[in-house]
């Protein structure tokens, strides 16, 4: 028989029904919140996805109107932010595209203009500005590539003639680049940039009488306030057979324009005294005294400016040493004055003092070179390497310390500081570059084709490294078939390039074939007066060995063996005046 219920079991079995109740009631209504949730989730999920492309759309456009007004930390903060925030979007793309671009980073401006043109999102102001970086980071065949796109799309557009102009140029091709521009400007006559583009390009051309209509071309837009007429100001200031009768004019708009730095009138100064060199010390009084009354960075960067004409005394006078400890700036400007006038034990003294307001780095390099000037070459070393650690988190300290060091002749330093910002790839070609000088200086030539072949591998589409390595490779009688493919492709892509033509002579040369060698100059207008010295030794060698030994003589007088590597010398040995 079944057991009877206690009587405090009947009472309690209410209760524990309800509670079964409101635990199926829970249960049903967490399954409901479950489902519902999870259909918001679905619904939510393209909802917050527009959310993030609407707001990367919102910071490139912020982005593109700091660009418009060169406000660039402002544009660089919110083109990281729009294209962290959606990198799939293409105005964001767009915005850190023309930012590495505007701001002269166009090695790095260049991955983002591809991903533009795999997605099909490229305009055709985009292509403009991705074939003038292809230009900038001297990638000449796809810089062809790309001006030949756009001429196929819009051959009369004066946009994409001017491009083709300066493509042209870039292939020392004088004589198309200035029909490009010419034709650009006839299309666009009142476009300042185009009308500046003719009239430096007219200034370069050895063609009868176009360098004078250059001139006459960059004399017009000097009176305009905007950036054509600062540019045009500069490059007649820094002509060298710019007419005496111009010269006035040049340092008045230099001096007057609203878009001019202190960098501008310093060199509207430069170009007073080398109007009147006569005149040099009341030049030097009158700007003194006007710079007594200037703000600090203006006395800074005439300070500099004076340095670098070796007139310490007036740097001195107008940065004494004891303003300069209130100020960084201030204070290595004075430094360097005083190590040019070899005032070592008070540059120590200095240093060694407190409150110096420098950061290490650059008191450990002035201690370095006083410790080497003073004979104690270990203090010197421990100088040395102390500033090499303080610099390590900082490319810019590094940069500096690497110039420094190889502007006092320590280019062992020099080099290592260089080669650490290799790791870089910010700071990678330039340091390259710096490297490659120092080897040049040298005249190492194993160690100028051995970097250049580093450089190779990290740039392997950079048609300028592959000419220069395949160049030095020739020079030393090494891979000579291999070279001889390469600079025929090279030619290929880009047959107006002197410099690739002068590699494939060279090729030609090395593996005794000197009529190919000639036959490379076939078509090709050289004003041989004013070609680099290299390619003109190859070309005179070239004369030479194809049995004209009065035109190799006459190039070769006119190379000063100075400006030749050992190698180029050994070329045209046979055909200089002994």
């Amino acid at each position: 028989m079944n057991a009877r219920p206690k009587p405090e079991q009947k009472k309690l079995a209410p209760q524990l029904e309800a509670q079964r109740k409101r635990r199926r009631t829970a249960v049903i209504l967490g399954v409901w919140i479950v489902v519902v949730l999870g259909a918001a989730v679905f619904e939510i999920k393209p909802a917050l996805r527009e959310i993030s492309f609407w707001r990367s759309r919102r910071y490139a456009t912020k982005a593109e109107v700091d660009l418009g007004a060169e406000n660039w930390d402002s544009a660089r903060m919110k083109a990281s932010l729009a294209y962290a925030i959606q990198p799939g979007e293409p105005t964001a793309i767009r915005a850190v595209a023309r930012l590495q671009s505007l701001t002269g980073n166009s090695p790095s401006a260049l991955p983002f203009w591809e991903i533009l043109k795999k997605a099909n999102k490229l305009n055709p102001a985009d292509r403009r500005m991705q074939a003038e970086d292809f230009l900038r980071s001297e990638q000449l065949p796809e810089a062809r590539k790309a001006v030949e796109a756009l001429l196929a799309d819009a051959p009369n557009d004066p946009q994409n003639l001017r491009v083709a102009a300066k493509w042209a140029a870039a292939e020392k091709n004088a004589d198309q680049a200035l029909k490009f521009a010419e034709r650009a400007q006839a299309a666009d006559p009142t476009n300042m940039q185009g009308k500046l583009l003719l009239g430096l390009l007219q200034s370069e051309t050895p063609k009868v009488g176009a360098r004078e209509a250059g001139t006459a071309t960059l004399l017009q837009l000097i009176e305009n306030r905007d950036r054509s007429g600062l540019e045009a100001l500069v490059f007649l200031a820094t002509r060298k057979e710019l007419p005496d009768q111009y010269k006035p004019v040049v340092i008045g708009g230099l001096r007057a324009h609203p878009l001019a730095s202190e960098q501008h009138r310093l060199m509207a100064l430069d170009l007073e005294i080398a109007a009147q060199p006569d005149q040099r010390e009341a030049f030097l009084d009158r700007a003194c005294e006007q710079y007594k009354q200037a703000d600090a960075l203006s006395q800074r960067a005439f300070g500099v400016w004076l340095n670098g004409r070796r007139e310490f005394k007036r740097t001195l006078d107008l940065i004494p040493l004891e303003e300069a400890m209130k100020r960084k700036d201030f204070l290595l400007v004075t430094l360097d004055a005083m190590a040019q006038q070899k005032r070592w034990t008070e540059i120590e003294e200095v240093l060694q003092g407190k409150a110096v307001p420098l950061d290490e780095v650059y008191t450990e390099l002035f201690l370095a070179r006083s410790s080497m000037e003073l004979g104690r070459t270990s203090v010197a070393d421990l100088h040395w390497r102390r500033a090499h650690i303080a610099a390590a988190a900082s490319p810019d300290q590094m940069r500096f310390l690497g110039g420094y060091a190889e502007r006092i002749g320590q280019n062992d330093h020099a080099e290592i500081a260089y080669r650490s910002l290799i790791n870089n790839s910010a700071t990678a070609r330039g340091a390259y570059e710096s490297l490659l000088r120092i080897a040049e200086k040298r005249r190492d030539v194993a160690a100028v084709r051995d970097l250049l072949g580093e450089m190779m591998k990290r740039w392997p589409k950079d048609s300028s490294v592959r000419n220069d390595f395949t160049y030095f490779n020739l020079l030393r009688g090494e891979n000579l078939d291999a070279s001889l493919q390469t600079a025929r492709e090279l030619v290929t892509e880009a047959p107006s390039s002197l410099a690739h033509r002068t590699t494939l002579a060279l090729a030609n040369l090395r593996l005794d074939n000197p009529s190919a060698a000639l036959a490379v100059y076939n078509n090709l207008n050289v004003p041989w007066d004013r070609a680099p010295a290299s390619h003109r030794a190859v070309y005179a060698a070239t004369l030479g060995l194809n049995g004209k030994p009065a035109d190799a003589r006459t190039q070769a007088a006119e190379i000063s063996p100075d400006s030749l590597r050992p190698e180029e010398v050994a070329l045209i040995s046979q055909w200089r005046a002994q």
